[in-house]
C-alpha cells in the first residue's frame, strides 16, 4: 500500500472503531436505563459489531426497520448491484462482520 492508501485505510478503521463504541455505548445506557423497568428486554451488544450490522439484524428480525432505512440513506453511495438486485449499507456491513472481512488478512477465516 502507498502512504496515501495506508492514511486512508487507518482513518476508515478509527471510524469503524467510533462507530463500535458508539453502539456499545448506546447499548449499555439502554440497558441501564431500561433495568429500572420491571420485565424490560434489555439489550444485548458486542464490541465488535458495528451499529449499522446491528441495524440490519434488527430489520431481518422485525424489531425495528427505521434504523435501517435512516442509515442506508445517510450511506446512499454504499451500494451494490447483485442480480438485480440492490444492497444497501447496512446489509453489506452485516456481511462483512459475519465473513470477517473487517479483520487482518491473517486473521480471517480461510475461504
Amino acid at each position: 500500500m502507498t502512504r496515501g492508501e495506508i492514511i486512508r485505510h487507518n482513518c476508515w478503521q478509527t471510524m469503524i472503531g467510533i462507530d463500535q463504541l458508539v453502539h456499545c455505548l448506546g447499548g449499555l445506557l439502554a440497558s441501564l436505563v431500561l433495568a429500572c423497568i420491571p420485565d424490560a428486554d434489555l439489550p444485548v451488544v458486542w464490541a465488535d459489531e458495528t451499529l449499522s450490522s446491528r441495524c440490519w439484524r434488527w430489520h431481518v428480525a422485525g424489531v425495528r426497520h427505521w434504523p435501517c432505512r435512516l442509515i442506508d440513506v445517510l450511506f446512499w453511495r454504499d451500494t451494490e448491484l447483485r442480480g438485480g438486485r440492490t444492497v444497501h449499507h447496512c446489509e453489506l456491513a452485516w456481511e462483512s462482520e459475519r465473513t470477517g472481512r473487517q479483520l487482518p488478512p491473517e486473521l480471517r477465516s480461510p475461504g
